[in-house]
């Protein structure tokens, strides 16, 4: 039997223990147990919202069960064998997952060997460190005391194991003077550069434009800002097409990163265990908004800032504000925060979009609609999944049991914004002449911005 292991850190706090072991013949097993004196502190730091339970009990109970489906890893016929959910998330994605992986040598379904690889600069204040067990350790971890076994030691996080989910290109970068460079030993990024993209021209440029736009409408967005391609000196391996001196990519600063310290974080995909490749079906925004509404430093106003989201993206045309584009941070270690929002792209400047990533709420759940509208084919059944109309909000509002009116306010108030400040923004955009006239006419032909020009 195998085992390889990793210690988990959540900042200097060591909270346990992430292991992988497979015997021949038999299923793959990956399971997070917590350290003893972790489970039993007192005022433990926040590893996940999935990891929290209602009371000390519970939280005791919660830990001793290490079978249990939130420590443990499962099976995918998409990408094989998964890590837990809350660990699975914590891996790149996309054209950077590769790029990792061919630095580490090894395949990147390997996710395992990946986590090690980018453990030293995982998102938010997690670690996750290489470990040489005990034979006693590996005993207690791996089959509570139960048997003995022997252990393969996984090798040390990269230097330039940085890592970041979305599958656009995109690099972590540290900004010294006019120059961005890559990861060094002694400095974490604090900046993620996102890169031009072939085939979608303007695209950092689209993205400033959206986060400009979203915060004019009253949303709480994440700091960026554009900066020349010549400045970005970090090795990175991307076709970026026909790049010149005019060329720019997106500097995004990284919300869990200060100087000298990290902040811990998770997106809504850790915290509602959902894999990354169910990140656009596993769960509904009513999802996320009952957890905003479990915990009184989020609550209403957090519900309002995620509708105010929602009417931005449609406004925008913006269908892809799925499970990973939305989280949490943890300033103090504890008390949850609604993180700002990233990655907003106005795709229709591209192309014709409708609906949102997720479902506003569980079908069976919805207003029923009496059109077409809203994606609604003849027979009911619906091809893209439905806007925030005032049926929807006020169906979403019972189902929290929140009031309706100051919801409604919320949008009326991000639509009013937004109609009186987006078309200057959009006609003075450094975009196209076609995705300028693209985003105008998505933006005024949308139900909620018509109704304020008629009043």
């Amino acid at each position: 039997m195998n085992v390889q292991a990793l210690a988990i850190f959540v900042g200097t706090q060591r909270v346990g223990v992430l292991f992988q072991y497979s015997m021949p013949g038999a299923d793959v097993v990956t399971r997070f147990v917590a350290d003893d004196t972790f489970a039993r502190q007192a005022a433990a730091p926040v590893v996940s919202v999935s990891y929290l339970a209602d009371s000390a009990e519970d939280q005791a109970a919660f830990w001793a069960d290490v079978r249990s489906e939130p420590l443990n890893g499962r099976h995918s016929s998409q990408n094989g064998w998964l890590l837990p959910a809350f660990f699975q998330n914590l891996l790149p994605e996309g054209v950077f997952r590769d790029h990792v992986a061919r630095v580490r040598g090894c395949d990147p379904k390997d996710h395992f060997e990946m986590l090690a690889a980018c453990g030293g600069d995982l998102p938010g204040n997690v670690y996750a460190r290489p470990v040489e067990l005990s034979r006693n350790e590996l005993a207690h971890y791996v089959t509570q005391d139960q048997d003995a076994l022997e252990m393969t030691v996984t090798a040390d996080p990269m230097e330039q194991g940085v890592s970041l989910s979305g599958v656009q290109p995109k690099l972590g970068v540290i900004k010294q003077g006019q120059r961005y460079v890559g990861r060094t030993r002694e400095h974490d990024t604090h900046i993620i550069a996102k890169l031009p993209v072939v085939g979608q021209p303007l695209l950092p440029e689209l993205e400033a434009l959206s986060l400009q736009l979203a915060q004019a409408a009253g949303a709480t967005v994440c700091q960026a800002y554009l900066e020349p391609l010549e400045n970005l000196v970090a090795e990175h391996g991307y076709d970026l097409g026909d790049a010149d001196a005019r060329t720019q990519f997106l500097a995004v600063v990284r919300y869990d990163r200060q100087p000298g310290k990290r902040i811990h974080c998770e997106d809504f995909a850790q915290i509602l265990g959902a894999m990354p490749e169910e990140k656009y079906r596993a769960a509904t925004y009513l999802d996320v908004a009952a957890v905003l509404m479990a915990f009184p430093s989020l609550g209403e106003p957090a519900v309002h800032e995620l509708l105010r989201r929602m009417t931005v993206n449609e406004m925008l045309g913006n269908p892809d504000m799925h499970l990973k584009n939305l989280g949490l941070i943890y300033p103090d270690g504890r008390t949850p925060q609604f993180a700002p929002a990233y990655d907003i792209v106005g795709y229709a400047a591209y192309h014709p979009c409708q609906g949102h990533a997720l479902r506003i709420m569980p079908e069976s759940m919805e207003p029923r609609r009496t059109s077409r509208a809203d994606g609604a084919q003849a027979d009911g059944k619906s091809t893209i999944k439905p806007a925030l109309s005032p049926a929807m909000l006020r169906a979403f509002c019972a189902q929290l049991r929140i009031p309706e009116k100051p919801a409604a306010k919320a949008v009326s108030d991000c639509v009013k914004a937004a109609h009186a400040q987006w078309p200057a923004l959009i006609e003075h955009a450094k975009l196209t002449d076609r995705q300028r006239q693209n985003l105008l006419t998505h933006f005024h032909s949308h139900p909620m911005v018509q109704s304020v020009r008629v009043k």
